[in-house]
């Protein structure tokens, strides 16, 4: 087997930019808002809308990334799933802003699904593809920032823009992150490693239930800060004001991420994650108490911070633990413990945001934001229960 070739994983993490720009507008400000626009209960709307779509993505991810496997085998790249998940989607990141109706909604979403799982399922093993062992925690860092910053830039963009403008807006950075990876991907030299069938071992399930079980925390924060902002600060411009603290968030997450990445690759990345999310528990406690706007940026900006470090070690103990010749089917496994949650968390959150509405108006996004403490703590203690020898939890890559 030869070793990963040596690359620059800024330009590797270029799409991944991209796909955080439109992911960050569409689930953080975009389907809600347009749902609110059209639909007379927009909360069970939206957990309806935003739990089939992650459902989509899960199958489409675990599908590609098998797929991808294979080609790059014969290949020795995948560019081929990143072109066409990019073509299929950008009809339906224009379309979503100016929908009509709820049947236009769910068409957009639809076509973004499918367009963007079919090129990140296999896209997300790109590190593994190209980056060698050592230097996997400082690799997953870039792809953090690049996360993040790409969080940035869809949150400005939602805050500038609306309707046709902010479609576009979206589709073009989609693509330039495209165009950026894949002209770069292309240069490097091809690797054609045999690919061999999935199995999934006792750490990969450990792995896949400690993330599945911290991100039913983060999409809960993500997807109910909207009618956090709307119903229990009361704020005038939810939409306005939803947009500054996730921006908030997302320039605080750049910062956690780029600091994460030498600790992840020289110490054990379980301990990375705990203090991480313990910092997160902390500030969306005092988030769910805050009972003004300045408040909440404050909360805002510390679980940002705590989020980017956690990404960062979350990528490394992936590449570390997941088998390399099945890389983009154990990515697209990997990213079911982030997909699932995104159909569990509005499933489970939207009763209990309504039930206690009813007992106080505003009570019920505050009741969530407990609900995601909650999850954070007991994703976090299941990680424990990875074995990993000294060399693998401190960055090298388990055989």
């Amino acid at each position: 087997m030869n070793p990963p070739l040596p690359a620059d994983p800024r330009r590797l993490g270029a799409l991944w930019f991209g796909i955080q720009v439109v992911w960050t507008a569409v689930l953080g400000v975009v389907l809600q808002d347009r749902v609110t626009a059209l639909a007379p209960h927009a909360v069970n709307d939206y957990a309806v809308i935003a739990a089939l779509g992650a459902l989509l993505a899960a199958v489409v991810q675990v599908c590609a990334g098998f797929l991808s496997d294979r080609h790059r085998a014969r290949s020795g790249h995948r560019r081929l799933f990143y072109a066409a998940g990019v073509a299929l989607a950008v009809p339906g990141i224009v379309l979503l802003p100016v929908a009509p109706s709820l049947a236009g909604v769910w068409l957009a979403m639809l076509l973004l699904q499918l367009g963007m799982n079919l090129a990140a399922g296999p896209y997300q093993g790109i590190v593994g593809d190209y980056i060698e062992p050592e230097r996997i925690g400082r690799a997953s860092s870039w792809m953090s920032v690049n996360q993040f910053s790409g969080s940035i830039v869809g949150l400005v963009l939602t805050t500038l823009l609306h309707g046709w403008p902010l479609g576009i807006a979206l589709a073009v950075c989609l693509v330039g992150g495209w165009w950026v990876t894949d002209t770069y991907v292309a240069r490097l030299p091809r690797t054609r490693e045999a690919a061999a069938p999935l199995r999934v071992d006792a750490n990969m399930w450990t792995v896949l239930i400690s993330r599945a079980l911290i991100n039913v925390g983060f999409y809960t924060l993500f997807g109910f800060l909207f009618f956090f902002v709307r119903e229990s600060l009361g704020v005038p411009d939810p939409r306005t004001t939803t947009g500054v603290l996730f921006l908030a968030f997302t320039i605080a997450g750049v910062i956690g991420a780029a600091f994460a990445g030498k600790p992840a690759d020289r110490m054990d990345k379980r301990v990375v994650v705990t203090v991480a999310c313990a910092a997160i528990a902390i500030a969306v406690g005092a988030f769910a108490a805050a009972p003004t706007f300045a408040v909440a940026l404050v909360c805002a900006i510390g679980s940002g911070a705590a989020w980017g470090a956690f990404f960062t070690a979350d990528w490394a103990i992936a590449y570390a633990v997941l088998p390399r010749a099945a890389l983009a089917s154990a990515m697209g496994v990997w990213n079911l413990a982030a997909a699932i949650p995104q159909v569990i968390a509005p499933a489970i959150t939207a009763p209990v945001v309504t039930t206690f509405d009813a007992r106080s108006a505003g009570l019920g996004p505050r009741v969530a934001l407990i609900c995601v403490i909650v999850e954070f703590v007991i994703g976090t203690a299941w990680l424990w229960r990875l074995r990993l020898n000294g060399a693998s939890a401190a960055g090298k890559r388990a055989t």
